[in-house]
């Protein structure tokens, strides 16, 4: 039992951490660890966005490939079931811990409605993205990000509705992730060294590009803040565009490594309301213009 329940962890890690590193696989156990010691003291902060966890299941569901081959089984919705409860018994386990065991209910038939929701994998989606950065027609494609954008305009509505504005900066942080997820992919060093940009200029481009790109996400969540009149927290939109330029930096200053980019960004953003990390960040863009460099004189 232990051996499937490790073989299905790896299997769904498998997208960010190095094969057969176990040391980036003890560091990823350590920090998932503290989160889960982490929303546990701030559970009831948390509560009531629960649910929105179960959301990582959908997006893995939607974009499997081997649906249609588990069908072949006969018990393919227990066997798929099995698999995401093991992948969510964590949220599961909170809940349980605080006394929500209607959550913990509503969180596992959310999992099993997911199960039955239908492949859209034949569906294409034309993007007005820059194509400098590949990977956010890639990233939105994949992982179908456009059926969950308007969950930001949904949680600015209900926050008006209740007058609850942390529902609204919940909306920020939805949108941030939008924005992120394409600086989380590598593009191949053989484009780096056949760009026509060298350094600099190909780390200001790529910072081009996600500004333009996170405004097309931003746009409607603008216009939704100017229709209910939130002017205070209008002032606030531009954190939206910083957060995925802050992933870029990373991006490159750890280029060769995903896993430990995605580690020290989190690490930045926790700490950041302290302000001491920031002032890495002239150290990380010098960092990063440094690598491309080295990528691109390698091929000179």
């Amino acid at each position: 039992m232990i051996k499937i329940i490790q073989t299905l962890v790896l299997v769904r890690l498998r997208k960010f951490l190095p094969p057969k590193d176990n040391l980036a696989l003890m560091l990823f156990l350590c920090v998932y660890l503290v989160c889960f010691f982490y929303l546990n003291e701030k559970f009831q902060v948390l509560r009531n966005y629960f649910l929105l966890f179960s959301l990582d299941i959908f997006f893995y569901h939607v974009n499997r490939k081997d649906i249609d081959l588990l069908k072949l089984n006969s018990k393919w919705a227990s066997i798929l079931f099995g698999e995401y409860f093991v992948y969510s018994s964590p949220y599961v386990a909170l809940l349980i811990l605080n006394k929500e065991y209607l959550f913990a209910v509503i969180f596992l038939v959310l999992i099993a409605i997911y199960i039955i929701v239908p492949q859209f994998n034949s569906t294409i989606i034309k993007y007005p993205f820059r194509l400098f950065d590949p990977f956010w027609h890639i990233c939105w494609r994949r992982n179908k990000l456009i059926l969950f954008l308007p969950v930001t305009i949904f949680l600015v509505i209900v926050g008006d509705l209740y007058k609850n504005e942390n529902l609204i900066i919940a909306s920020f942080f939805v949108a941030s992730i939008f924005t992120v997820l394409p600086s989380f992919q590598r593009e191949f060093y053989e484009s780096i060294k056949m760009s026509g940009y060298s350094g600099k200029d190909y780390l200001n481009r790529q910072f081009n590009t996600v500004i333009l790109n996170s405004l097309l996400i931003v746009i409607p969540l603008i216009i939704t803040l100017l229709l209910f009149q939130k002017w205070e927290l209008l002032l606030f939109t531009p954190l939206i565009f910083v957060i995925p330029l802050l992933s870029i930096l990373f991006k490159y200053s750890f280029f060769n490594n995903q896993f430990l980019h995605q580690l020290m960004f989190a690490v930045f953003l926790t700490l950041s309301p302290l302000g001491i990390p920031l002032i890495a960040i002239p150290f990380l863009y010098l960092k990063s213009i440094k690598n491309i460099k080295a990528i691109q004189y390698v091929s000179n």
